[in-house]
């Protein structure tokens, strides 16, 4: 049984509807993306249980997208350290990268 914060019967509805979650297939889901995690010699991720479902969520339950989404974002916080530690959220530079997206 994963370890992730209930949704409540709205969000689970939508969850399944919208994002394809089969909550059958949950724990299955995770396990695979920890697994191919642990044969990324060069991404040391998080492996909890609620931060691998909301990659998972964000890419509609498609393992191949949510493995090369975890990639992508452990490539960027290598390459720009600084924009994953900036702590000023009044700084006016954050506000313009983050309108430009």
């Amino acid at each position: 049984m994963p370890q992730i914060r209930p949704l409540s019967a709205n969000l689970q509805r939508t969850a399944i509807e919208e994002l394809n979650e089969v909550p059958e297939r949950l724990d299955a889901d995770i396990t695979a993306i920890r697994t191919w995690l642990e044969q990324q010699p060069h991404l040391r991720s998080r492996s909890n249980d609620q931060f691998l479902v909301a990659f998972l969520r964000g890419c509609k339950f498609s393992l191949e997208k949510a493995k090369s989404k975890l990639d992508k974002y452990y490539t960027l916080r290598t390459r720009y350290p600084d924009f994953y530690t900036i702590r000023d959220v009044d700084s006016q530079r954050v506000h313009e990268l983050l309108r430009l997206g």
